[in-house]
């Protein structure tokens, strides 16, 4: 079993547009959309402004139309012109139904990317699938601590939280396993039947899973934390800092 990048498909304009926005920003762009932007003809409004102040391409114009048609060259050349008078290196035109002959030909030897809404997808999953595992294993780092019998201060729970922590840790362990290891190559290749992912069988896409880990080391942090401030306990905070040097030594 191999599972796909996103189970995600727009269902109008407004949420084509949205879902754009989103995965390019949870890609560690700033994207804002709708957006009025000054041009060389005055002021216009784009579906999606993107800017990348890191990367050699630091402005990009998006346009999304959620026809039933194919977008004509008539709207290419329009929009190259909004791409040009705004100053961006980049535009990217997504549709959902495709584009004609005439506005594949038109985008030619120019600045404009045409996609469907799938390949938009295939465009984005790298960078978004490594950007959102550096965030969780950031997140999920103090599992680390919470987990790990020889350093948690297990001898300072109250009797009743040491049961609650005994059961926590078995039914955790294996997440935090999964957070600090898994690397897109898990997520993208075929599973191996031999490596046990946390819950990883529950799930057909890599963006469903992603966020079903967040969730979930979200639900097992505050649950620790939770018996730390029943038990009356404080843990010195050097403890979770000095977890930032492996963080990424899974990723790619």
């Amino acid at each position: 079993m191999k599972l796909k990048f996103s189970n995600t498909e727009p269902t109008s304009w407004r949420d084509l547009q949205d879902q754009v926005a989103r995965f390019l920003n949870q890609a560690d762009y700033y994207a804002k959309s709708p957006c009025t932007i000054n041009t060389a003809r005055g002021t216009v409004e784009v579906d999606v402004l993107v800017e990348s102040p890191d990367e050699l391409v630091k402005k990009i114009v998006c346009e999304c139309k959620f026809w039933d048609t194919p977008v004509p060259k008539e709207k290419i050349h329009a929009f190259r012109t909004v791409v040009s008078d705004s100053g961006a290196s980049l535009g990217l035109l997504i549709s959902k139904s495709g584009f004609q002959s005439g506005a594949i030909e038109a985008a030619k030897y120019s600045n404009i990317q045409l996609m469907t809404w799938d390949e938009f997808l295939t465009m984005i999953q790298n960078k978004w699938i490594l950007c959102r595992l550096k965030r969780l294993k950031e997140i999920s780092a103090p599992l680390s601590v919470y987990t790990d019998y020889l350093d948690f201060p297990y001898e300072k729970l109250l009797p009743e939280d040491k049961a609650r922590y005994n059961s926590a840790v078995n039914e955790y362990i294996s997440l935090r396993s999964t957070c600090w290891m898994i690397s897109k190559t898990d997520l993208l290749n075929e599973i191996n039947e031999h490596v046990r992912w946390y819950r990883m069988e529950e799930f057909s896409s890599v963006e469903d899973y992603l966020n079903f880990l967040f969730d979930e080391t979200e639900r097992a942090i505050s649950f620790y934390e939770e018996i730390v401030r029943h038990s009356g306990i404080e843990i010195d905070s050097s403890k979770f800092e000095n977890l930032e040097g492996y963080l990424y030594m899974f990723l790619n």
